[in-house]
């Protein structure tokens, strides 16, 4: 099961939750109203030949939290 990250536009509470990827959403777990499914952020980092850790993208952004709610996708939210 994945892990999805949530915002809740009502107390902007962020929040994960690990459920099934045919759900549908969630609840918030501060005030149980209804949240959105935040974009995620991720990175792939591997062990390259000399030892180094590399990544295949590059350097990595810096982290701001992650997702659109953050303004990580520059939207300017």
């Amino acid at each position: 099961m994945p892990l999805y990250e949530y915002h809740c536009p009502t107390c902007n509470h962020k929040f994960e939750k690990l459920q099934s990827m045919s759900a549908t959403g969630a609840d918030c777990p501060n005030c149980e109203q209804p949240a959105r499914r935040a974009i995620s952020v991720f990175a792939a980092v591997s062990k390259g030949g000399d030892g180094e850790m590399s990544s295949s993208m590059g350097p990595l952004p810096p982290l701001g939290g992650g997702g659109c709610c953050a303004g990580g996708c520059g939207c300017g939210s």
